[in-house]
């Protein structure tokens, strides 16, 4: 048996890849399938399934494109309506060589959430892993908030059956391989520990000591946001119409007068440098979002089929940026700065810039009631006040509050590092807002001076 985890940057996802007897199985694919493909043909084998643990939110799945491609079977679960694959039931399974992948229903994330358990028969039929999507994490459970507020209490007792009734049950010496890791929006607090077993877990993960009721009331509590491109992607996803491209398409370098004309066509600049760059200078009108803040904060920012335009770091790999914003339905990128940014200012052309602040002015100008300090955290992040008297704005949020955050004296954007702060700078200084500063160092450089 050839076994591999894939962890697909931008988006903390982890898919699989089971290859056993000249056939291959793929687990909860991205969406660009070139890594699969390559796998099969370094083993000689044909991908023969392609296993679906649910809809998913934050990305678009590969599943269709696997199809298209190598001939795959797709299966999911009957509990929604998909346009697309096999519907599966608990007690189904399938086999590529001696390997055995059997279903079990495990709904509380999603009601169509399903989990793949992985056995060798040429050894005994018990199963030695898990494959579990998000019901159950590594340090976390799956979040349950994704059907509104009236469907939380029971997303939440349905996932707690299926953690305890189902998944706990196989035994602690299981292996557990959950669809991501750390950093993934779609739990709060997730292990940076990619490896786990379901016995670690029972005794080390804090979710899983919780009685029904309280692992309910805790549940219907965690503070999730609800980015507004999971609802592009749960269509795609479901109907399984995300465009198919067999190789990722690379967009063609520009000259800043092509630039220019992108964006006098409508085209949006996303400058993807880290905010101490853009703030020195930036293609006036530019939105500031950090390489590896594409995947979490491009969503709340851009609606899909905006053409966009890349200013990248210097060494930054215009494919791999063009992978993340793929895998999250980003396909209109038409194009990016050649040269970077100097070869925007050595054409001559109008340079944007915001001011920075380090702790020290700020607190003079704070002192001195010169400026209206706006926290762009997320909301959870609140509870540590950090800057007092601070207007509180997600930066998620901050496109459709504007009219919110006063104009009648400089606006200073803080986060906890300065790295959002910068996305909400650009923002302020997109629409119009002359006197803008980005808090450097952000709520952790503010207790270091207290």
């Amino acid at each position: 048996m050839r076994f591999e985890r894939i962890v697909s940057d931008g988006i903390a996802h982890h898919s699989y890849f089971i290859a056993d007897g000249g056939e291959a199985i793929v687990i909860d694919p991205r969406r660009d399938v070139d890594v699969y493909l390559e796998l099969a043909r370094q083993q000689g084998a044909r991908i023969r399934f392609v296993c679906e643990t649910h809809r998913n939110e934050d990305y678009a799945i590969g599943s269709t494109a696997l199809k298209a491609l190598a001939g795959a079977e797709i299966l999911h679960s009957g509990a929604i309506d998909f346009e697309y694959g096999t519907a599966v039931r608990e007690g189904d399974a399938v086999k590529v060589g001696s390997t055995r992948l059997g279903v079990l229903e495990t709904p509380g994330h999603t009601d169509e959430s399903l989990s793949f358990t992985l056995a060798d028969t040429s050894e005994t039929d018990d199963p030695f892993a898990v494959f579990t999507g998000d019901a159950l994490f590594v340090g976390d459970t799956g979040r349950t908030d994704l059907y509104g507020e009236d469907e939380k209490e029971r997303l939440a007792r349905d996932l707690h059956q299926s953690l305890f009734e189902k998944l706990l049950p196989l035994g602690d010496g299981v292996l557990l391989f959950p669809a991501h890791g750390s950093g993934s929006v779609c739990g709060g607090d997730i292990s940076d520990r990619d490896m786990s077993s379901l016995g670690f877990e029972r005794l080390h993960n804090a979710k899983l000591e919780a009685e029904l009721d309280a692992f309910v009331k805790m549940k219907t509590q965690e503070p999730h946001l609800v980015p507004p491109y999971f609802r592009r992607m749960e269509e795609w996803n479901q109907k399984g119409n995300a465009p198919i491209h067999a190789r990722v398409p690379v967009p063609p370098p520009l000259s800043p007068g092509e630039v220019a004309e992108r964006v006098e066509g409508g085209a949006l600049v996303i400058d993807a440098r880290l905010p101490q760059a853009y703030a020195g200078g930036h293609i006036p009108g530019s939105l500031n979002i950090w390489q590896g803040g594409l995947s979490a904060y491009l969503g709340w920012m851009v609606e899909h089929g905006t053409p966009i335009v890349l200013v990248l770091p210097e060494h930054a790999s215009v494919e791999a940026v063009t992978r993340i914003l793929m895998r999250i339905g980003y396909d209109e990128v038409v194009g990016y700065l050649r040269g970077g940014f100097e070869s925007w200012q050595n054409d001559g052309r109008l340079v944007g810039r915001i001011g920075t602040l380090d702790t020290r002015a700020l607190r003079a100008k704070m002192r001195a009631k010169e400026v209206t300090v706006l926290d762009v955290r997320k909301p959870s992040e609140w509870e540590d006040e950090a800057v007092e008297g601070a207007l509180r704005i997600f930066v998620g949020d901050l496109p459709k509050r504007l009219d919110e955050v006063p104009k009648d004296r400089p606006v200073v954007s803080m986060c906890a590092v300065g790295h959002r702060g910068g996305i909400g700078a650009s923002v302020l200084a997109r629409h119009g807002f002359e006197a803008v500063y980005n808090y450097l160092g952000g709520a952790k450089a503010w207790k270091q001076e207290q």
